[in-house]
């Protein structure tokens, strides 16, 4: 199953972010489609966006995330993972480069963006992965373990 998490990690483009920062209320959650590009072994995720974002806001009060992808095809999917992930900063300005440019090589669209001041590459962490495959088959996995 985690070859399937792998390769749904790696085929697909756009995925939910779901971020959560504490309110009066407790927590207000906010959803946003965003596009990735993954990291080759699929435990890394980047985004762009600008720091002027409610997302980004949301992160930095709180660096824990929810992603959400799926294989939807004529709108059914047959696959859907869930990844509890963390902001976390790059190991260096050499690997936010290069995570910037496979970004903008998988989403070119994305050049305008993050040409503007204030936009950055996001970098979230798997931490947990969930996959439902059909309606009642589920697969946990968390790096952190052994395959």
């Amino acid at each position: 199953m985690l070859k399937t998490i792998v390769e749904l990690v790696q085929a697909q483009g756009h995925l939910v972010l779901a971020t959560c920062a504490p309110d009066d209320t407790g927590c207000a959650p906010h959803a946003s489609l965003m596009a990735y590009c993954p990291s080759p072994d699929g435990r890394e995720f980047w985004l762009a966006t600008l720091t002027a974002t409610r997302k980004y806001a949301n992160l930095t009060a709180n660096p824990r995330a929810s992603l959400l992808l799926d294989d939807r095809t004529n709108g059914k999917p047959s696959l859907a993972l869930i990844v509890e992930a963390e902001l976390s900063a790059f190991a260096g300005v050499l690997s936010e480069v290069a995570a910037r440019r496979a970004l903008l090589e998988r989403h070119p669209e994305l050049e305008d963006l993050l040409a503007l001041d204030g936009a950055l590459v996001l970098r979230l962490v798997g931490l947990r992965y969930q996959i439902l495959n059909g309606l009642t088959e589920v697969f946990v996995w968390s790096p952190a373990e052994k395959p």
